[in-house]
């Protein structure tokens, strides 16, 4: 047999040539499936005790003619569906899906990511007059139909654009505002004429998972309705926002932050709540994780009460929410400054509290309570939630005078932070977490009325013609929505209820309370 050239040059130099005829398959079986050159000789080297370079190992490859498959991009469904999400549920621009599909291990350019985008008709840019006046057309439908709903009413212009976005889109943001403008002048003037805040501290936070801030939004408390978010102080990445009742609340709490310490598989050093009050489980859960990995680690140093100056960064984040979600609902009397007149006390509209200053509503009465729950519940969720979607991928622009505030989207500092940012998530004890998160496996807390009452509202409801969870359109400054609906309900509520008729109407009622999670030690 004739001798070939890699005998040759081995026969010369001295060096025996590694024979890999045996390892052949499965070499090429490991080739194909995307393993490097490196990590086949490394694998050789565990496997068959068998040394050899990278550079012969792709060598040897040429010699049988393997040749690496290059994707196919123009036909790669799953890259296009990965790059129709980015764009608009997560509303990352062309540089930022770059760096995420670089990160998920897709080689695409920006110029091959144009293309692609122009392949699922993502176009950016309209050159031509008639397009523009036809996108014009189709913003001012748009705009008309989410207004109707209510969910955009204090919305910027940032969150305005990816709200659109989101919703399958894709509008010139300042097109879009421009139209937004002209159909509600009143809610460009609401935003641009806020109340003005305490500054906050200079203090510099060095990146995601440092501390994750707890707190609650309080306005809506005397209504019933309790809301609680968890978000990331570094980014401001809200990684969960829950809308509940009181009977919930803690365990509620609770079951959010195992649920995103789950899915994140990561764990912030620092938990800083207001952890004596509303969430005490949660102090004890992060406390007992934090031990499972580190069992030197001492309380003070992974959580932290919340004081005004340390959570600015979420109380921040609700006065947000309440200026673009639920000002309808409650928002207080404002302080406005208005140039040459000075600080001036505005009354503002307040639906919740009129109902309750008019005799129609009182959170001791139960009928009351059940009927505001049953038709104000699902209406605030959807409006909150679609917020917080907004939010997480809207764009927070530069402060020169707050260092501290990490410009760029919530998403991206989150999850694929700037070089030179650390992330300082720690890891998770799994079987610690999947043992709490056993504890309350049937507790719902998603649940706001008892089922039997929620069955009867339902009924009651669908008798009225009103679906809560599509509710039909609001008439333009309606600042009493479905106020109709609620006055029906209330009614049948109460007679119900003075007949003592089944099922009897309640509210929901504290569950068993979740203890044990402390290390005998502290």
């Amino acid at each position: 047999m004739e001798e070939s050239p890699a005998d040759a040059a081995a026969r010369a130099s001295g060096r025996p040539r590694v024979d890999l005829e045996a390892q052949k398959a499965e070499i090429i079986g490991l080739f194909e499936n995307k393993m490097s050159s490196a990590d086949i000789c490394k694998h050789l080297k565990a496997q068959h005790d068998i040394q050899i370079s990278s550079r012969t190992m792709t060598k040897r490859l040429q010699r049988w003619g393997v040749k690496e498959k290059k994707e196919n991009n123009t036909s790669n469904q799953v890259l296009h569906a990965r790059i129709k999400h980015l764009f608009f549920e997560v509303g990352l621009s062309d540089q930022e899906i770059i760096t995420v599909l670089h990160d998920e291990g897709y080689e695409v350019s920006q110029r091959t990511l144009r293309r692609l985008r122009h392949q699922l008709g993502i176009r950016l840019r309209l050159d031509s007059p008639a397009q523009q006046q036809a996108q014009v057309q189709e913003i001012l439908d748009a705009l008309t139909e989410e207004l109707d709903k209510g969910t955009i009413e204090g919305y910027g212009k940032e969150l305005l654009h990816n709200h659109f976005r989101s919703k399958g889109y894709v509008f010139a943001r300042d097109r879009l505002y421009n139209v937004y403008r002209m159909l509600r002048p009143d809610n460009v003037e609401r935003r641009t004429s806020d109340f003005q805040r305490r500054p906050p501290p200079p203090k510099i936070l060095a990146g995601p998972n440092l501390t994750w801030h707890v707190n609650g939004y309080t306005k809506l408390a005397n209504f019933g309705f309790r809301i609680h978010a968890e978000i990331d102080s570094f980014s401001r990445f809200v990684l969960w926002i829950n809308v509940g009742v009181d009977a919930h609340t803690a365990t509620g709490v609770l079951k959010h932050h195992l649920e995103s310490v789950t899915a994140k598989a990561r764990q912030p050093r620092t938990l800083r709540s207001d952890l004596e009050s509303e969430v005490p489980l949660l102090a004890d859960a992060h406390f007992t994780l934090r031990r499972a990995t580190e069992p030197n680690v001492q309380r003070d140093q992974c959580c932290a009460p919340g004081r005004a100056n340390d959570t600015h960064r979420i109380e921040s984040w609700w006065a947000q929410l309440a200026k673009s979600v639920v000002t309808l609902y409650h928002v207080r009397p404002e302080c406005i400054c208005i140039p040459k007149l000075g600080p001036t006390n505005t009354q503002t509209q307040n639906y919740f509290r009129q109902l309750h200053s008019e005799g129609l509503f009182s959170s001791t009465v139960v009928p009351e309570q059940v009927a505001l729950f049953a038709i104000y519940m699902p209406i605030l969720r959807s409006h909150i939630q679609s917020y917080v979607q907004t939010w997480n991928m809207h764009n927070i622009r530069k402060q020169a005078n707050h260092p501290e505030r990490a410009p760029g989207k919530p998403f991206m500092n989150f999850h694929h932070p700037p070089k030179g940012v650390e992330n300082f998530g720690l890891p998770v004890d799994t079987p610690t977490v999947q043992a709490m998160q056993q504890t309350h496996t049937a507790y719902d807390t998603d649940e706001y009325l008892p089922p039997d009452t929620m069955r009867w509202c339902e009924a009651q409801l669908q008798d009225l013609g009103f679906d809560p969870l599509a509710p039909p359109a609001r008439l333009p400054g309606d600042l009493q929505p479905f106020r109709s609906v609620y006055l029906a309900l209330r009614e049948r509520a109460w007679r119900h209820d003075r007949l003592g008729a089944e099922p009897k109407l309640a509210l929901c009622m504290p569950g068993q309370s979740l203890h044990g999670y402390m290390p005998q030690s502290r």
